[in-house]
């Protein structure tokens, strides 16, 4: 009996060192992972030559991500810089003065960050008259980072591309979904593809990537949004009338989301944060819904409908310091009288 009882302890104590092994394992794993994707951004997305400076621009939150940017991009351009600033309270608020002269002064810039600076006059003005090329990763995770940046980027591009010319060539485009969306949108202005190539002068994407997009002229109906990150988690109703919102249905969801717009109204002094800013359809097979917004607008079998500034993209002339995205879950999309995407299967 006392034998048995002595064996206990051991084996508890060998169940507890396994755990900690495998627990060890599942470290060094997502580690290594972590390393190959960082990899990835540096030496196929950014194209990163020895000669360049490179800047990587985060938040305490994200420096776990920051640090195997840093590492991956050290070891390919010796000239390799890292600043670290406080996080910004919504998407699109413009970074600190010196965050911003420090975005003109690199060849490359990389910024995992937890609010946006994709859509901001800072990162606009380094790319278009300084020619900084600009990778931005607002809000990632290291699950997202790993999964989204693991995808085959060479069927990604022919997926958008397909996606592209659908959008460039026609006017129209209706979309319905099983949660209630019904919206049209006018197409107008030229789209753009996001494919994970930020190899030229100037060039700006975000990362993980993969959509085609464009910013529309106007937009009619009603859109129901299935997920926006944190901030919508239940189906809402949006009404939007000569592409604006005018009315936001009253869920808890929905009262956060009318709370972001007003708080960027009052920032921007006018309603801009209420008109439509893109509409986009997702091209990445192996991102997944998430919950984290810049995963969950790259699904494959989504699209996105965002509000606010849209002078990001080729004809947006709406400026404001929001840019939110918007997912509907297995769409169907016609563009004109082509029907494209079916309840989420791609048809082109």
């Amino acid at each position: 009996m006392s034998r048995n009882k002595d064996r206990v302890p051991r084996i508890q104590s060998i169940l507890v060192t396994l755990n900690n092994h495998v627990r060890e394992m599942k470290i060094m794993n997502t580690k290594q992972k972590l390393n190959q994707s960082a990899s990835t951004v540096m030496r196929q997305c950014m194209a990163l030559q020895p000669h360049e400076q490179l800047l990587i621009v985060s938040n305490i939150e994200t420096t776990e991500i920051a640090q195997a940017l840093f590492s991956a991009g050290e070891s390919i351009a010796p000239d390799t810089r890292w600043i670290v600033y406080p996080t910004g309270n919504i998407n699109g608020e413009e970074p600190p003065s010196w965050v911003a002269e420090a975005l003109k002064c690199a060849d490359v810039v990389v910024a995992p960050t937890q609010k946006s600076i994709s859509h901001t006059r800072a990162r606009r003005e380094a790319c278009e008259k300084y020619k900084t090329r600009i990778a931005t990763l607002p809000g990632i995770t290291t699950d997202s980072f790993i999964r989204g940046l693991s995808a085959d980027y060479d069927a990604i591009a022919k997926i958008s591309e397909r996606v592209y010319q659908a959008l460039a060539s026609h006017k129209i485009a209706n979309i319905t979904s099983s949660s209630g969306t019904r919206l049209t949108i006018e197409l107008g202005n030229k789209p753009i593809q996001s494919i994970g190539q930020i190899n030229t002068p100037g060039a700006f994407s975000n990362l993980p990537d993969g959509e085609s997009e464009l910013a529309p002229t106007n937009a009619n109906g009603t859109l129901v949004v299935d997920c926006c990150g944190q901030l919508i988690t239940e189906p809402t109703r949006i009404t939007i009338n000569d592409g604006n919102i005018t009315d936001i249905e009253k869920t808890a969801s929905g009262q956060r989301f009318e709370t972001l717009i007003r708080s960027s109204e009052k920032q921007d002094g006018n309603a801009n944060a209420r008109f439509i800013a893109e509409f986009a359809i997702g091209t990445n097979p192996n991102a997944k819904l998430s919950g984290n917004l810049l995963e969950d607008e790259k699904v494959l079998g989504t699209c996105h409908i965002a509000f606010g500034d849209n002078t990001s993209y080729p004809g947006g002339i709406n400026e404001s310091v929001l840019h939110i995205d918007t997912i509907v879950k297995s769409p169907t999309i016609y563009l004109d009288d082509l029907l494209i995407m079916e309840e989420g299967r791609l048809l082109i």
